[in-house]
């Protein structure tokens, strides 16, 4: 694996320079060993530094006969826990001694909602997976290379569904789990502080710059109409080689409203040469604030609840406005052949389940409906 370090101890009485609103500079710590739960054979590193790649502090130390890159999240204080949420989380663990996966979908039921499971193929490298939950998440176990781990990954339905993150995080750290991937997300619902020009400009101005070196971006989407892009459009930062990737996006308009103003910002990190702490569990947003430079100054609290309500609220209405298209006139003739009988016409068209695009928010549209009634939004159908 190729990496670019900056050749220099960080000096442990620097201070961090003067940065205008909205930017910090990159933070240079003194050489440390932060605690990974693998045994370490000396406290001492062989070098320190910081990632021109990802702007990470990173030590090489020797674990035995081996040189190990150890990349370090770095969390911002002085900001609001609050202002991000955790989108997915991913871990394995070794469950105590002749148990398995059925163990650890036990464990974490106190934490959210398994519901049916539903067996698959294997995973990432393990011989046996289960979907749970409705799509909640997915555990993996089996295979002789894993050494009894078992893998447990839920993304942003799952993650809806857990509000004791900390409890979580006890939860792992006293079973020794690590952490594999954590996603930690800002939404913009309104596009106020945060938008695909602003990320931008950002970018242009050295605002993801935080290891020496401007990262490497890529552009999806709808970019050849600019604003007036109804599709949304996306810009990622960095690269998941390098087990840091950002990604800036018109979340309202890809769930279906081609006028939303949403923008959501996400930081994926990958324990790739990486130690994934607990606490960015607990206060996610200081590490959100600390992935770059130009995210530190984000500042408005984050609800999932919030989210998921206007998530589903956007895909459910596209999701109406392309039933009329779809069987609309359909309908229509049906009235007129069922003599106006609304019932009977419900009944030859109704069937179970919920549209593929509103099954990430069933959850918590089956615990409260009448999120997506349109008089108690205070519109119209």
């Amino acid at each position: 694996m190729s990496f670019g370090l900056n050749a220099h101890y960080p000096n442990e009485n620097s201070a961090a320079d003067g940065a205008p609103p909205g930017k910090v500079s990159a933070a240079r710590l003194a050489p440390r060993v932060v605690t990974t739960g693998r045994k370490q054979t000396s406290n001492k590193p062989e070098y320190a530094g910081l990632d021109s790649e990802t702007g990470e502090p990173v030590e090489l130390l020797h674990t035995g006969s081996r040189l190990l890159m150890l990349r370090h999240m770095e969390p911002v204080q002085d900001v609001p826990e609050t202002i991000a949420f955790v989108d997915t989380l991913a871990f394995s663990v070794v469950p105590p001694e002749e148990k398995s996966f059925h163990w650890l979908l036990e464990e974490m039921g106190q934490f959210l909602e398994i519901g049916p499971i539903e067996h698959r193929k294997g995973l990432f490298g393990f011989r046996y997976s289960t979907r749970f939950g409705d799509g909640a998440g997915v555990i993996a176990w089996g295979g002789e290379s894993q050494n009894d781990r078992v893998y447990f990954s839920v993304q942003g339905k799952g993650c809806s569904m857990i509000s004791r993150w900390a409890d979580l995080a006890d939860w792992l750290e006293r079973h020794k789990a690590s952490i594999k991937r954590v996603d930690l997300a800002y939404d913009d619902h309104a596009g106020r502080l945060v938008s695909i020009a602003w990320a931008v400009q950002q970018y242009e101005e050295q605002g993801f710059n935080a290891g020496g070196r401007k990262p490497s971006h890529r552009l999806d989407g709808d970019w050849l109409l600019g604003e007036a892009s109804t599709k949304g459009r996306t810009l990622y930062i960095g690269s998941r080689g390098s087990g840091k990737l950002c990604r800036f996006y018109e979340k309202g308009k890809q769930l279906g409203d081609p006028n939303s103003p949403w923008v959501r910002v996400e930081v994926e990190w990958r324990a790739q040469d990486r130690y994934i702490p607990y606490d960015i569990l607990v206060r996610p947003g200081h590490y959100l604030a600390g992935a770059y430079p130009c995210l530190a100054f984000l500042n408005e609290e984050q609800s999932t609840i919030k989210t998921v309500t206007k998530a589903a609220q956007i895909a459910f209405d596209a999701a109406v406005e392309n039933g009329k298209r779809a069987c609309g006139k359909l309908i229509n003739l049906m009235m007129t052949v069922m003599q106006g009988d609304y019932a009977a016409v419900v009944d030859k068209l109704l069937r179970p389940g919920i549209p593929a695009r509103i099954d990430p928010y069933s959850y918590h549209v089956k615990k409260a409906p009448a999120m997506l009634d349109w008089e108690l939004r205070g519109g119209a159908a």
